[in-house]
């Protein structure tokens, strides 16, 4: 079954969306949409999907959670919050999401997401709640995370993007304080509640090294690097001369 759902996310996602799919899919893609299937299904409480730049983990998170939105008719996750250490990233995902939703093609198809309706609905581009009964809103991680509640329930699905930059990792207080306050969002979720954490590895300390070395039975970590074993991991997109590039442009 999960199996079969990915295949309706990846039809889905390329009929809606092409411009998204200028490169064949990598091996990887596929195992961590499964993870990310797995997440939203509260299989796994924490997924966390290392990976290096441009493997578009960011992009293919919000294609989820936009097919999420518009097929899962049983609604098993009714209120996702994107975090990140700065709420303009966080901010830009929800839009993301939000134009997506509100794309031609989509309300086409899903007129339900965002019908009129006798209940008044928060509807911007950082903070919007559908017809059906979703919500999605951009915070940032580093204030208190608790007592966000809708419909007196607790978010059910925590999306982490962008939680440790260059900039984050020069200030031991504030990565110290997003740590806290992840850990905080994490323990106040609803009881079903799941963790997403989409980010880079570029240092053995602080809050992703945590993310991959603390272990729990309920927990999932995929590090995906841009050549294992020799291998170029997403070679439709990337060669050799583009690999050389970045060792030769780029800081970390």
């Amino acid at each position: 079954a999960d199996d079969k759902v990915i295949l309706k996310f990846h039809l889905w996602a390329r009929y809606f969306f092409p411009k998204y799919f200028t490169s064949k899919d990598a091996p990887f893609h596929n195992k961590v949409d499964l993870a990310r299937l797995a997440a939203y299904r509260g299989q796994l409480k924490q997924f966390v999907d290392v990976g290096f730049r441009g493997c578009a983990k960011t992009s293919r998170m919000k294609l989820f959670i936009a097919f999420c939105i518009t097929n899962d008719e049983s609604r098993v996750k009714r209120y996702f919050r994107c975090l990140s250490a700065e709420i303009d990233n966080a901010k830009q995902s929800v839009t993301d999401i939000y134009n997506m939703l509100v794309s031609t093609r989509v309300v086409a198809l899903y007129p339900e997401v965002f019908q009129k309706t006798d209940t008044k609905r928060e509807e911007t581009m950082s903070s919007f709640t559908t017809a059906t009964g979703i919500k999605l809103i951009a915070k940032p991680i580093g204030v208190d995370q608790r007592g966000n509640i809708m419909e007196e329930a607790r978010a059910d699905f925590d999306w982490y993007d962008d939680i440790e930059t260059k900039t984050t990792i020069r200030s031991a207080k504030k990565t110290k304080m997003i740590g806290e306050n992840m850990e905080e969002a994490r323990t106040g979720l609803a009881k079903d509640g799941s963790s997403v954490y989409t980010c880079n590895y570029f240092s053995e300390l602080w809050n992703v090294h945590a993310l991959i070395t603390k272990t729990s039975p309920d927990k999932l970590v995929i590090i995906t690097p841009i050549i294992e074993n020799g291998e170029i991991t997403w070679p439709s997109r990337f060669s050799q001369t583009d690999i050389d590039y970045m060792k030769q442009t780029d800081e970390d």
